[in-house]
This record gives structure tokens, C-alpha cells and sequence, in this order.
């Protein structure tokens, strides 16, 4: 049974020394971790041999810096990695010239999760650390088939939760066709999710191609068999999939649980997503504004004849003037009495109520009609201001 990993941490504040135990505990990677103070403690651990990786802080006093530290290390053991942590205090980075040729790799706290944890995986493999810090995620050619449908991530996540009870798997990712993690549960550190992803996008085309070909809605399930690790996948329509990943002792044994636990959270996740889990909407080509459309020649013969017919016909109405009214002229009143205007307050004005009020005018056509023994005319009617005046009103 081979060996495990040996790491020692240098902090005379132990605080590397907890970032690092949390972070083998989110990978849930067993290694023998050593927790030392200072430079000199380090360097008798270092003596004893079988350190793959050494994690250091950059002021750890006895006059001696993380990187005299690391510059010693490399003389005695020169196979052994070497990280410096720095504090929040301590300088962002390196200038270049020292970064370039020092023998230990620079972080500066708060760290990017995800980047320290494939450092500190390059290091318990012996691998390059510079190249596990700086090198990009591999660029994948994405054929652009439209937007991809948005899921509920919180109900997403109840899902994965309950898929990773019922399985025991180490961790379940759930990604989109476009290589981008959405969530991910469990030892989430186990393995390195961007290379995970970006390996599995064949696998989500070759999904939506099977479709063409097989007809309907197409389900996959692949079955991945390592040393160290075991990883299922599920297809989530056309544009997710679902991987569940065991420890590589682990998961062949688990086939079947899987199988069915895997295949009933894939169906619930399709819910969640409804029809467009399987509609791929096909981008549109983009018109380019500067390049103007030729001018189509005139077409000639009969059929240009024949088209120029159905043209419906433009009715142009004419612009009609409207008349100006004409102004309003008053005849003037022949023999006015300008009097009248200095007798206005010896009326009784509780008089003027009568001309309207329809009792006193019933009563006058009742007297009327006495005196002349009949009812009264229309004419009358119209001089007592009983009625208007009929004729004025048109035919």
C-alpha cells in the first residue's frame, strides 16, 4: 500500500495550518499533515525526507522570511514543493523578474479556492506548481446552438442534495452544455471540476446529435472507470448533465444504485426545466448593417406586367377646403330707449323665475284660453314664450 502525502505548514499564527487541513477535508484527501512554527522546526521535518509539499507563510520570524525558507528547502530537497501563502498585509505579488525564477509559488490571501486546491494537487502529485497556477483552463470550441434554458438553482440544488444521500458518491456537479459549472455538492475539491467539464462537452454533443438519429427525447447514462476516481454521467435534456463522482474503489460497486437514484434525479431536473430541456433554438445569422443589399434589376416581359397588376391601387383623396364660418352681424334696435338700463334695479327680479318655471306658464295658456274661449294657436303659444319658435328648427 503506497505511502500518503506529507505536507508541512510554517505559520507561527497557525492560520495556514487550518486553511490547509480545511482544504484536504473539502478534497477529502487523507494526507499526514505536520504543523510546525518556524523556519528551523521546518527544515528538521524536512530532514526526516518524504515531503511532497510544503506550505509556508511569508513572515514566519526567527529572522528568516517564506522565501529563505523555500531557497533551503530546494538545496536539500530539491523534489518537495514549496507555497507561499501570504497575509493580507503582506504584498499582492512578486515583481516579475523574482517570480520568474524563484523556486516556490506565490499566493496571496484571500486566495481563490479553486486555484489553490490545483496547486496543492499538483503538489501531492509532484507536478509543476507554476504550471498548475498560471496555465488557463483548456479552450474548447463551443458550437453556438442558442441560449441555454436557466433552472432553478434552488430547487436544482435540493435534487443533488437528495441524489447525494441516496448514492454516497464523493460529489455531484451539475454543468450546461457551454462547459460552466452551475452547482456542485459534496467533496467539491475531490477533483478538478473545469477539466472534468470542459472532457464531458463531447459527450453533451454527441447527446443532441443521438437525438436526430434515435428520434424523441434521448436520455444517456456513461459509466467513467479510473484508479482514483469513478464519475457517472447523466444527460439533463440537450443542454445539462449530471455527473456523480466516486472514489475509484467505489463507484463500479455502485452501478446499480446509481443507475436508478442517478436516472430519477435527471428526470426531476428535466422538470424543473420543463419543454425547452429539449428545444435547441438555432442562432440566427447575424445582417450585417454596412453591407447594403444590391439593387435588384428591373424585371421585364409579361411577368413584370403580371406583378405590376396586383399592386393594389393608391386612392389619393383630394384635399378638400373647409368654409370659414361668416362673422355674426347684428341689426341694430330701431329706437332704443336708453332708459331702461337706469330702471335695472327697480325690477323685481323674482318675477324672471315665472319664465321658466312650467306651472306659470301652464297657467298663462289657461288664461288665454278663457279669454278667447278655445284653446290658444301655436302662434300665441309662441308670443307668450310658452314654446320656441318651431319654424326656426329646419324642415
Amino acid at each position: 500500500m503506497p505511502s500518503l502525502p506529507r505536507i508541512i505548514t510554517v505559520d507561527p499564527t497557525w492560520t495556514i495550518a487550518r486553511i490547509v487541513r480545511s482544504a484536504m477535508d473539502l478534497m477529502d484527501r487523507a494526507v499526514i499533515q505536520v504543523d510546525v512554527p518556524g523556519g528551523t522546526e521546518a527544515l528538521e521535518e524536512i530532514g526526516r525526507g518524504g515531503t511532497q509539499l510544503v506550505v509556508t507563510a511569508l513572515d514566519i520570524g526567527d529572522d528568516m522570511k517564506g522565501f529563505e525558507l523555500a531557497l533551503r528547502i530546494k538545496q536539500t530537497a530539491p523534489e518537495t514543493g514549496v507555497i507561499i501563502l501570504a497575509d493580507i498585509d503582506d504584498p499582492e505579488a512578486l515583481d516579475e523578474e523574482t517570480a520568474s525564477s524563484s523556486p516556490f509559488v506565490y499566493m496571496h490571501r484571500p486566495v481563490d479556492i479553486q486555484r489553490f486546491l490545483n496547486v496543492i494537487m499538483a503538489g501531492l502529485s509532484g507536478e509543476d506548481l507554476t504550471a498548475a497556477l498560471v496555465s488557463p483552463p483548456p479552450s474548447v470550441a463551443v458550437v453556438d446552438r442558442g441560449p441555454v434554458p436557466q433552472i432553478d438553482r434552488n430547487k436544482a440544488q435540493q435534487t443533488l442534495d437528495t441524489l447525494l444521500h441516496d448514492v454516497g458518491g464523493m460529489a455531484v456537479v451539475l454543468a450546461d452544455r457551454t462547459g460552466e459549472v452551475l452547482l456542485e455538492r459534496g467533496a467539491v475539491g475531490f477533483l478538478n471540476r473545469v477539466q472534468l467539464t470542459t472532457a464531458l462537452l463531447p459527450t453533451v454533443t454527441t447527446t443532441i446529435d443521438m437525438g436526430e438519429v434515435i428520434g424523441g427525447q434521448p436520455n444517456a447514462l456513461q459509466f467513467f472507470d479510473g484508479e482514483d476516481k469513478d464519475v457517472f454521467v447523466f444527460s439533463v435534456g440537450l443542454h445539462h448533465f449530471l455527473c456523480v463522482i466516486f472514489d475509484g474503489q467505489a463507484g463500479a460497486r455502485q452501478f446499480g444504485i446509481v443507475n436508478r437514484y442517478g436516472r430519477k434525479a435527471a428526470e426531476d431536473l428535466i422538470a424543473l426545466l420543463g419543454a425547452n430541456a429539449f428545444i435547441i433554438e438555432k442562432a440566427r445569422p447575424e445582417v450585417k448593417e454596412e453591407a447594403a443589399a444590391p439593387a435588384r434589376p428591373a424585371k421585364k416581359g409579361k411577368r413584370a406586367t403580371q406583378e405590376k397588376e396586383k399592386l393594389e391601387p393608391v386612392i389619393e383623396r383630394p384635399v378638400v377646403a373647409v368654409p370659414q364660418p361668416e362673422p355674426l352681424v347684428l341689426e341694430p334696435i330701431a329706437n332704443l330707449d336708453v332708459d331702461i338700463f337706469s330702471r335695472l334695479a327697480e325690477l323685481d327680479e323674482s318675477q324672471a323665475d315665472d319664465l321658466f318655471d312650467p306651472d306659470k306658464l301652464a297657467e298663462i295658456a289657461e288664461q288665454q284660453s278663457r279669454r278667447k274661449g278655445g284653446p290658444i294657436s301655436q302662434d300665441e303659444a309662441e308670443e307668450l314664450g310658452i314654446i320656441g319658435d318651431l319654424g326656426k328648427g329646419g324642415d
